[in-house]
């Protein structure tokens, strides 16, 4: 048993480099006052986990590892309130942990739920959903996820060309009418670093998870990032080269996304 554990250990330690430890400062000659009150945060760790480390090592995943991500989220709670979590929660984050290794904004999701869990001021409010959702997440879902969040929400913008038979029909009403032919763009969005179609199968699947729900709003004005952003620019350029004569109209359709109720907790939980 402990030969799989050294591998697996040996296998994701170097990602874990980086991870945080206060076990260090905690065995200098010099530690001050607030450094023994640091040091009591592992040791309370270390407690609460008793009841799962032998289920745990026993599958051979990296408990020691999981503790060392905990240490640093947990560093400023009062040692007194850490608790066992709940082992339906708790098995399968670190179940799934062990897989994650590679992914910083995953394993952050993971250690702040088991944080959460850990914590008797907060574990309430730790629904064991949560880990089934992250398990669907990608780190691109997780950096969309992210912006809403800190934004409150975030605009997609349906860029369109539209043929109708009739263009004397009033603007309003012409724009409710099904045009005869349609082409255009969907989903334009403006995340840093990703293109709009890797965005729009993140935004997807946080709709089919419920993390996010899509809301219409008439007239909206498109926001100044989108159109500063080059794929606006280009595309729009593109979509307008397309009203050959005056049956087509050029048009802008955009919709936002909001978290949800679920979506809210989530991220109180394991984003927060």
């Amino acid at each position: 048993m402990s030969d799989g554990i050294d591998k697996l250990a040996g296998a994701i330690g170097d990602t874990l480099k980086t991870a945080p430890t206060l076990y260090e400062d905690a065995l200098q000659p010099t530690v001050q006052e607030v450094g023994k009150f640091a040091a009591r945060i592992p040791r309370a760790i270390n407690a609460a986990f008793s009841g799962l480390d032998k289920w745990i090592l026993n599958r051979e995943y990296a408990i020691d590892e999981t503790k060392k991500l905990l240490t640093k989220k947990l560093e400023n709670v009062d040692p007194e309130k850490i608790i066992t979590p709940e082992p339906y929660v708790a098995i399968p984050a670190i179940q799934a942990i062990s897989y994650s290794m590679d992914s910083e904004k995953l394993r952050k999701l993971y250690a702040n739920l088991l944080a959460k869990a850990m914590n008797i001021d907060t574990k309430d409010f730790v629904h064991p959903a949560f880990v089934e959702i992250i398990k669907q997440l990608s780190p691109i879902d997780v950096h969309v996820l992210e912006e809403i969040s800190s934004k409150g929400f975030i605009q997609v913008v349906n860029i369109y060309c539209a043929k109708y038979l009739n263009k004397n029909v009033n603007q309003r009403i012409q724009l409710m009418e099904n045009p005869i032919e349609k082409r255009g763009f969907e989903g334009l969005t403006h995340i840093v670093d990703f293109h709009p179609d890797i965005v729009k199968i993140s935004i997807d699947n946080l709709l089919r998870i419920r993390l996010i729900e899509e809301r219409f709003r008439l007239n909206a004005p498109i926001s100044a990032e989108i159109q500063s952003s080059p794929f606006y620019i280009s595309i729009s350029q593109q979509i307008k080269q397309l009203a050959i004569d005056d049956t087509w109209e050029y048009e802008e359709v955009s919709q936002s996304y909001y978290l949800t109720d679920l979506g809210k907790s989530f991220r109180n939980i394991c984003i927060e």
